[in-house]
């Protein structure tokens, strides 16, 4: 259930909505707009409560939704919500770029590549250090120290990084590093982790699972926002599917249709999802045109002896030539590319 506010209501008459929610073992989830407050109801919720909330002074209108995801529902926040991530808004009008090689290998090549990004549009480094490969045999990262040199060359370059927590244990050092902490599309559904992620208060990237659909995406994005921690960022990066000519099947209509379903922000990587470098600069324009809010991107400075996701990842040139295309595509469409 939304209540919305009157656009004179008073601190006094959202105290009041509160307390008689209260009053029936119901939270209220405040959303302060520029005109209006909307109080979004937590908890159980009945026809008599929601009749009794009408009369109360300065509501507008109740709405009863009939989605399981409350706090994620665009009926909660119909503004859109922005995260920043490194002084940029992830959600507003500016194109977010994510970027970096699928795995930290070395202090130089980090330190080396972080700047080129920078130079070309990015304004957030990631590059996964304490990775799960589903092969016990492939490369796992340099851990910590590869954490440790990843925030380096980020802020030597003045890049937010982004970084994988991927089990309960590693959030606590992985937060303390990372701006955005992001969760891998094989845990969406990992509740705990979820929620130890939300406590660490920093924005989360919340990926899709591969066989998930958008309602278990929603509800996995709730897990966070219950816990208090309205920064969610949204990645779509493919789904499984019968296809096996990319890495995933890139689902590019999940944008649009997440855009009418969520106010949450909604970046697009269409590295992981093709596996391919060649199908990143058309899927990543696409994603741009169906109004994703950003991209996340690998690059390699020799994508052919990358550790892990060579055959995916742009090479600089490559990367710096995709962002003057998609900042031509960003203009004809009202946004720019953010500077950061």
């Amino acid at each position: 259930m939304v209540i919305v506010m009157s656009t004179d209501a008073s601190q006094a008459d959202i105290e009041r909505v509160l307390a008689r929610l209260g009053e029936q073992n119901c939270v209220g989830e405040l959303t302060v707009g520029v005109e209006r407050t909307i109080v979004t109801v937590v908890g159980p919720t009945t026809p008599s409560l929601e009749e009794d909330v009408r009369t109360l002074p300065q509501v507008d209108s109740v709405v009863r939704l009939e989605k399981s995801y409350k706090l994620a529902g665009r009926e909660s926040n119909p503004a859109g919500t922005t995260v920043e991530v490194g002084g940029v808004s992830v959600g507003g009008p500016e194109l977010v770029l994510i970027a970096g090689p699928g795995s930290v290998e070395s202090a130089e090549q980090i330190a080396t590549l972080a700047p080129l990004l920078r130079a070309a549009g990015a304004t957030a480094l990631a590059g996964a250090t304490m990775r799960p490969e589903q092969s016990p045999y492939a490369f796992q990262g340099l851990g910590e120290e590869g954490l440790r040199l990843l925030a380096q060359a980020g802020r030597d370059a003045g890049l937010a990084i982004v970084n994988e927590a991927a089990s309960v244990d590693r959030v606590e050092t992985v937060g303390s590093y990372a701006d955005v902490i992001e969760i891998g599309p094989y845990n969406m559904r990992n509740f705990g982790l979820l929620e130890a992620v939300a406590a660490m208060g920093k924005p989360v990237l919340l990926r899709r699972d591969l066989a998930g659909t958008i309602d278990d995406w929603l509800l996995s994005a709730e897990h966070v926002l219950l816990k208090g921690n309205p920064q969610v960022i949204l990645c779509e990066s493919g789904i499984r599917t019968y296809e096996h000519s990319t890495n995933t099947t890139p689902d590019i209509s999940a944008v649009p249709l997440l855009k009418s379903m969520t106010h949450l922000p909604v970046v697009v990587d269409p590295a992981y999802s093709s596996g391919s470098a060649r199908l990143v600069p058309p899927l990543a324009l696409a994603a741009v045109a169906a109004g994703a809010d950003g991209l996340v991107l690998a690059v390699h400075a020799n994508p052919d002896h990358a550790l892990i996701d060579g055959p995916q990842s742009l090479t600089p040139t490559a990367f710096e030539a995709l962002v003057k295309a998609v900042t031509e595509l960003a203009s004809t469409l009202g946004r720019r590319v953010a500077s950061g």
